[in-house]
């Protein structure tokens, strides 16, 4: 059976069974070009089916039973290469997905229950790096590490976890412009650690209380059952510990540092901090209570200054800020009132300095400022709007006279076209342009009484005259 086009060009042929489509299918373009391509039963789509773009490149696979998708789904790029792939039951994405850069090399892979990213995800750079591991819930991240990054010099920065080529850690640590820093775990292949370093700028540094791997220690009663159990570096407590009854159920648990205790609260057979927990300065004093699910803060937190009074207060969920948080300074007056999303600042901001006056205010959209901000440090003010964290637009700076100090434009950070500044009498200082970031053309500078003292003229950024003399760049006498 065929069915055409109002042109006479073919736009769908197949079987037909009892007067319903029934077996191989193709559909076409009106220009005759293959559109897809599949078996169908009692009419509906059944098992697997090809689609095309209308230059003939396939576009995805997908398998069908019951006119639902059940099985594999392929996207492809418009190169032909692999774009993503994930598992559907009936017609919901359950199981594995992965997702593909444009030149075919692995970017992401997350599992899906119920059509909701679930569990661990990691991301790849394009060299097979893994960059970035993230934890979801229910479609939401409560959870997510970056690592293994390079900074704009191309060096090591922030947490690297070296592996195994069977993909166990051999190596975690934290790095700053490619030299470590900080202390460094070392895991054998079954994931035991073996050795703690510590490092400064690249140099090993002898410090044995820092590097001392935790002797794990039980306690029993007199039956023979163990009733604490708990790390000791150096022979002083440090970490967990946990108390049982008699039936092995735990009863309580504490927090220790360097045999000091900063917390009690509950913690389960897993080690995990349950129920309501106090934390404590070094002195005893109260440092912030709460509560726990699972190892995870949740629901209200507040925190306090060394004198008792509160700090900071707020909700989290799955262990991240969320909603509206409010800090306090040592004398009780508000200093800051702020709100969350997802452990990201999102929505309005006000900060106050100690006489309660307005001193920062704007909106962060996940993390990132954005729209109009006004920001005051010291007798400086400045105002304009954020773009994804970067200044853009028309920016403006006061000196505490009132009068401006600076006016300018920026683009996503990068400033452009004029800009000028003023003494603090209302006088112009200097005034010039940039170009994509860098000085161009003439700036001109003024003394305060509104002389001009000096001219200078630039060249992507490189200075080419100075009160209209040439400037003469010292030559390259090293040949390339």
């Amino acid at each position: 059976m065929q069915f055409k086009y109002e042109n006479g060009v073919i736009s769908s042929e197949g079987f037909m069974k009892n007067g319903k489509p029934d077996g191989y299918w193709k559909a076409y373009y009106p220009d005759g070009g293959l559109k897809s391509e599949g078996f169908r039963k009692d009419f509906k789509l059944d098992s697997t089916w090809k689609f095309f773009r209308e230059d003939s490149t396939l576009e995805r696979i997908i398998h069908y039973k019951n006119d639902l998708k059940n099985g594999l789904e392929q996207n492809f790029n418009a190169k032909g290469l692999l774009a993503e792939e994930f598992s559907n039951v009936n017609g919901i994405k359950n199981g594995k997905a992965k997702y593909f850069y444009e030149t075919g090399e692995l970017k992401f892979i997350v599992n899906f229950v119920n059509n909701k990213e679930e569990g661990k995800a990691t991301e790849y750079d394009v060299d097979g790096r893994i960059i970035t591991e993230v934890v979801y819930k229910s479609g939401f991240i409560y959870a997510e590490e970056r690592i293994n990054r390079y900074d704009y010099e191309g060096k090591r920065t922030g947490v690297w976890k070296d592996l195994y080529s069977g993909g166990g850690i051999q190596e975690e640590g934290n790095w700053t412009k490619g030299l470590r820093n900080g202390v460094f775990k070392f895991f054998d292949k079954k994931g035991e650690l073996i050795k703690l370093e510590k490092y400064e700028d690249g140099l090993l540094v002898v410090d044995e209380a820092a590097t001392a791997i935790l002797d794990i220690r039980q306690e029993y009663d007199i039956n023979g059952k163990v009733k604490s159990s708990g790390a000791y570096r150096q022979g002083k407590k440090q970490g967990n510990f946990t108390e049982y009854d008699s039936n092995g159920n735990v009863v309580s648990g504490a927090l220790y540092d360097n045999d000091v205790k900063i917390g009690e609260g509950r913690i389960d057979s897993l080690g995990r901090r349950i129920g309501p927990w106090k934390l404590f300065y070094i002195d005893g004093k109260m440092r912030a209570e709460g509560e726990y699910v699972m190892g995870k803060k949740e629901g209200p937190w507040t925190y306090y200054h060394a004198n008792g009074k509160t700090e900071q207060k707020g909700v989290y969920k799955d262990d991240l800020p969320t909603g509206q948080w409010k800090w306090f300074f040592v004398d009780g007056t508000l200093h800051r009132d702020e709100y969350y999303k997802r452990g990201k600042e999102d929505g309005h901001v006000v900060e106050y300095d100690s006489l309660g006056n307005v001193i920062n205010e704007g909106d962060y959209s996940l993390g990132a400022k954005s729209g109009q901000w006004k920001l005051t440090v010291n007798d400086h003010t400045e105002e304009g709007e954020y773009a994804d964290g970067e200044r853009n637009g028309i920016w403006t700076w006061y000196h505490k006279t009132g009068n401006k100090s600076f006016q300018g434009e920026y683009q996503v950070g990068i400033p452009i076209g004029k800009h000028k500044y003023w003494y603090e009498n209302g006088q112009l200082q200097m005034t010039g342009a940039y170009d994509a970031g860098e000085m161009q053309g003439r700036w001109d500078y003024y003394e305060p009484t509104g002389v001009l003292i000096l001219q200078i003229e630039y060249d992507n950024g490189i200075v080419t005259k100075i009160n209209g003399q040439k400037i003469r760049l010292p030559e390259n006498k090293e040949e390339n």
